[in-house]
């Protein structure tokens, strides 16, 4: 039941997530439109309803069994399921820890599936669409979606938070991923709450270029290993011809 309750919440709470900017990108409204980074670019209907079979066969294959093999741990490693709810302070200090440590690793991992052969065999399935569209967010070969977990999980191993906590921050972890693949950067977005919050254009532009912005959450690691020039140069220029 523990699996299931989990591997039900991945999937409803995936789809949900996306279910606003599935709307934007059907019905296009004026509003919206002001507000997509590629403008004119839109995924098709077709696209949509493959991306959703797509990413149930993810789930099914990937996902369902990686919770079925992290059941048999999760009390090993310190994650409970039993006691009081946490304090929400606690929670949150917790959530934030988890939310460096993922930005940071996952950086790296990130910048590795870019070395030649691992992009060719593994990470150009995530590339397959230039302009990004929420339904993908995790859209990815297998092996990547493997790879990329580590970092989300490496945090609460190394806390062992309880059941809870982790469920929250995956939530968290599904809609921050979902937001920054979405095509769409409104004025209410994370970023203007966080100005060190990449958000959807600093990530639109990884996949518009193919290249550069490796980070998924935040600009700290791109801007200290100066992956993000190219991209500091493209807006300084865009900026340039609105003037």
């Amino acid at each position: 039941m523990f699996v299931l309750g989990c591997y039900l919440s991945q999937v409803g709470g995936y789809f949900l997530a996306c279910i606003p900017y599935v709307l934007f990108d059907i019905i296009r409204p004026a509003f919206a439109n002001d507000y997509k980074i590629q403008a004119k670019t839109y995924p098709s209907k077709q696209q949509m309803i493959q991306s959703c079979k797509d990413m149930m066969v993810s789930f099914s294959t990937v996902v369902l069994p990686m919770l079925i093999f992290g059941g048999f741990f999760i009390e090993r490693i310190g994650i409970t399921r039993d006691g009081p709810i946490p304090k929400p302070l606690v929670m949150l200090i917790q959530i934030a820890y988890f939310f460096l440590v993922e930005d940071f690793l996952n950086y790296w991992f990130h910048r590795w599936l870019h070395l030649p052969w691992l992009y060719k065999h593994i990470h150009s399935v995530h590339h397959k669409y230039d302009s990004p569209f929420g339904l993908v967010a995790a859209y990815a070969h297998p092996a990547e979606v493997v790879i990329l977990a580590i970092p989300t999980f490496v945090g609460p191993v190394a806390v062992g938070p309880h059941l809870y906590t982790l469920m929250i921050w995956q939530a968290f972890r599904n809609f921050e991923a979902i937001d920054i693949h979405s095509g769409y950067e409104f004025p209410y977005s994370l970023k203007t709450l966080f100005p060190a919050y990449a958000g959807t254009k600093h990530h639109d532009y990884h996949h518009y270029m193919h290249s550069g912005n490796f980070a998924s959450i935040f600009t700290w690691c791109d801007r200290l290993y100066g992956t993000d020039t190219g991209y500091r140069t493209y807006e300084a220029r865009r900026r340039e011809k609105e003037e």
